[in-house]
């Protein structure tokens, strides 16, 4: 049902995606309002919007691109979610060691990815987009880490601390998606209250990954909570950062140019360069799903990038093109 945006209150589910850039706007499908939200609609310009019942919104599913395969079979993501929302809700010390590893393993044996991909994930909102959210991020570390040749008892731990990075919000009442620089309480103290519950888990959780909990929102220029800088953050957390802002961004509805682009300005600053720079060898200039106009007039959207990043494949009407001198069709402009 239609709502006028003067009688919101904290807690309606939005029924439409709402993006706006003027505005500042970032609304998903599925998401619960709170009073920030709504004061940002309060100063657009948009009369109304579409508000859904909760039950029906909460846990909504979507393929971030509809015609692009997914970087993992659906059964086996499935099979993922499952485990970490069980690990999430219901983990005793022995149940966080076998999920942890079970599920490590599997990404290790299972995303064989080849040197060029099609970076196409899953997202849920409500109730499960944490779960999700940890899994897509996990995705991409493990892709980063074997791009660099990790060695595999690093490798794990790495990946480990990826799924469980944001556990502290499993622990509380809402997520706050893109909290690098929110101000909001549950951004603020998620990664201190799952430091703490983890504590008990020392025995099993490798004091590094518990660390790495605690200081996964260090700023690589040393203005974070606890004012570690550069190097001084632990490995874990500067690999694991560039890949949970790019699922963040992207759930939120940034292209994934325009997330890429976000990093990117934040290089330096947020984010290690030395990993942002592997973050961007693996997506290439165009990441997939990009929507492109080409300089033959059509437009598509990019696949997956190629030997040479500014030449992506292009998906065009169900026909993929390759980019660059051998067909002589390059990418115009990206369409935002």
């Amino acid at each position: 049902m239609k709502v006028k945006i003067n009688s919101l209150t904290p807690g309606m589910i939005v029924g439409e995606d709402i993006y706006s850039l003027k505005d500042n706007l970032n609304l998903k499908k599925g998401q619960k309002l709170d009073q920030k939200n709504i004061d940002q609609l309060l100063r657009s310009d948009i009369i109304e919007i579409e508000i859904a019942e909760s039950e029906t919104a909460v846990g909504f599913i979507q393929k971030n691109f509809e015609n692009l395969p997914n970087i993992v079979d659906e059964v086996v993501y499935s099979k993922w979610i499952n485990s970490i929302n069980d690990l999430f809700h219901h983990f005793s010390k022995e149940e966080i060691y076998v999920s942890l590893n079970n599920i490590t393993e599997e990404i290790y044996k299972i995303l064989d990815v080849k040197e060029y991909f099609i970076l196409n994930f899953m997202n849920s909102f409500g109730n499960d987009s944490l779960t999700y959210h940890s899994l897509n991020t996990a995705i991409i570390v493990s892709i980063i880490a074997k791009k660099i040749e990790t060695p595999y008892i690093m490798y794990k731990q790495t990946v480990k601390f990826a799924l469980i990075h944001d556990i502290g919000y499993a622990m509380l009442d809402e997520r706050i998606i893109n909290d690098f620089e929110s101000e909001e309480k549950n951004a603020l103290i998620h990664n201190i209250v799952a430091y703490k519950k983890l504590q008990d888990l020392k025995a099993t959780l490798n004091h590094e990954i518990i660390e790495s909990v605690l200081y996964h929102h260090e700023r690589y220029d040393g203005k974070g909570k606890f004012h570690l800088k550069g190097e001084k953050i632990p490995p874990l957390v500067r690999i694991t950062q560039v890949a949970d802002a790019y699922t963040s961004l992207t759930e939120l509805g940034y292209t994934p140019y325009q997330a890429l682009s976000w990093i990117l300005k934040k290089c330096g600053f947020i984010f290690d360069p030395y990993y942002v720079s592997l973050l961007y060898e693996i997506t290439g200039y165009y990441p997939t799903g990009t929507k492109v106009k080409l300089s033959n007039g059509t437009t598509g959207i990019v696949l997956k990038r190629n030997e040479i990043e500014f030449f992506p494949e292009v998906l065009v009407d169900n026909e993929t093109i390759k980019t660059g001198p051998d067909t002589n069709i390059y990418i115009k402009e990206v369409i935002e």
